[in-house]
């Protein structure tokens, strides 16, 4: 907004971010720190969207570099063979943090690594095909992940994989009053969030420009 007033909120909300990072490079529930700490990626990747907002402001917020890349070393260790990345560290990889694992990755600097290709290789061979099938904080993530393809060289081909069938699977679901149905399980779900999370998905198309032709 350039909103100048804003600019103190802007930065004490970014700076409270990284001193709540954990020292594993993640983030916990109320930003516990220690290796007890409930440190899980879900929780991480929303942060590391926070920061990379609070860096695209342009002002100087104090560590939020270091935090940044320490946060992508946790991220790359949550990865598994097969490319999927896991709830929490050392475990399996779970289809619904792949997106996020790879999001995160794809806006600071690793938009090119080997981890963010893999996770990529995995989403669109595991495209789910009917909404009753879609678990949309996955397809939240998933969208915005082969969308920031585009931007890297090899890219596109995720994007024309993903988008393929979206928009049509997406849209056919929609109910006549506006919302969207159930469709696989996901904790805490209910109309408001699912159709949010669906309108964050659509916006897509409309929110970013792919990473790398940002800069």
């Amino acid at each position: 907004t350039k909103i100048k007033r804003l600019e103190r909120y802007a930065r004490e909300s970014a700076e409270f971010v990284v001193k709540g990072q954990n020292e594993n490079g993640g983030w916990a529930y109320s930003y516990g720190k220690g290796p007890t700490a409930h440190v899980d990626l879900s929780v991480a990747g929303w942060n590391i969207q926070a920061l990379k907002a609070a860096a695209l402001t342009g002002l100087s917020v104090n560590g939020l570099d270091s935090a940044m890349d320490k946060a992508i070393a946790y991220v790359k260790r949550c990865q598994d063979g097969t490319g999927k990345f896991a709830y929490k560290e050392k475990t399996r990889g779970k289809p619904s943090l792949t997106g996020t694992g790879v999001l995160s990755l794809q806006i600071w600097k690793n938009a090119k690594s080997k981890e963010a290709f893999k996770g990529l290789d995995w989403i669109v061979n595991n495209i789910a095909k009917d909404w009753a099938s879609v678990n949309v904080y996955e397809w939240y993530y998933h969208a915005q992940a082969c969308f920031q393809a585009i931007g890297v060289n090899g890219g596109q081909k995720y994007w024309d994989a993903w988008n393929k069938n979206f928009q049509q699977i997406v849209c056919g679901a929609q109910e006549s009053d506006g919302h969207w149905p159930h469709g696989s399980h996901y904790h805490g779900d209910s109309d408001i969030y699912r159709t949010t999370m669906t309108i964050l998905m659509l916006e897509v198309y409309y929110r970013y420009m792919p990473t790398g032709r940002t800069g």
